[in-house]
């Protein structure tokens, strides 16, 4: 099993996982949406990234830092997050299901 880490890809992980693991302070939500619509509503602490904002992330963001990467419904999300990962990005995450069901998630509980 171990040295079988060097393909690295990335993993998808469910909404209550990711805030979990953002409330014990693990890991960065890296919102891919667009500006505007990040602008109106995003999450506290996330990272917006774009083109513009992503030689920025390169250097602020540790290859070590879990990424929890998430768009409008968990489609967009899968080729950045693979994409981070050929970056060097260790451990990344495709959130399912995408920002709607986030917010959807928040207030349900």
């Amino acid at each position: 099993m171990g040295s079988e880490g060097c393909m690295q890809t990335f993993k998808l992980i469910e909404i209550k996982e990711v805030k979990q693991r953002l409330k014990k302070g693990e890991g960065l939500l890296v919102d891919i949406r667009d500006s505007q619509t990040f602008s109106k509503d995003h999450e506290q602490g996330s990272f917006h990234l774009s083109n513009d904002s992503i030689s920025k992330f390169m250097d602020e963001v540790q290859f070590s830092t879990p990424l929890y990467v998430i768009c409008y419904h968990g489609n967009s999300s899968k080729g950045v997050a693979q994409y981070l990962c050929a970056q060097g990005y260790v451990e990344v995450y495709s959130v399912e299901k995408g920002f709607q069901d986030w917010r959807i998630d928040s207030h349900q509980g």
